[in-house]
């Protein structure tokens, strides 16, 4: 399955990422007060292992903009939800940047082995 999405262009796996994003926003949104945080960890682990740290980084920001927008309706406390955003943006944000220095070193260690 890595193979095939190696095929695409990096545009396309963006693209992909972010409607990932946008959909869990929506169920976000439609599911109210439970939080949907480990899904959006999903499109980041994917972006992270294919794109790297720009794509994680790139897919993070719009899954913790996805994440405020969603308790921007949900919730009436105005104070929580910035704080929830940032907090779930950073979770997201190590886990991409972990995801994507683990594949870095998997690669390098690997072009270790081929010499």
């Amino acid at each position: 399955m890595q193979k095939t999405f190696r095929k695409l262009p990096p545009w396309l796996i963006m693209l992909i990422g972010f409607i990932m994003v946008v959909l869990l926003g929506y169920v976000d949104y439609l599911t109210g007060d439970y939080s949907l945080l480990i899904f959006y960890a999903v499109p980041v682990a994917i972006e992270a292992w294919l794109l790297g740290r720009w794509g994680a980084l790139c897919i993070c920001v719009a899954a913790g903009a996805a994440r405020f927008v969603s308790d921007y309706f949900s919730y009436s406390d105005t104070g929580i939800r910035y704080w929830n955003s940032l907090q779930d943006m950073a979770f997201l944000l190590i886990v991409g940047l972990l995801i994507a220095t683990v594949k870095k070193l998997i690669a390098e260690d690997q072009e270790k082995l081929d010499r």
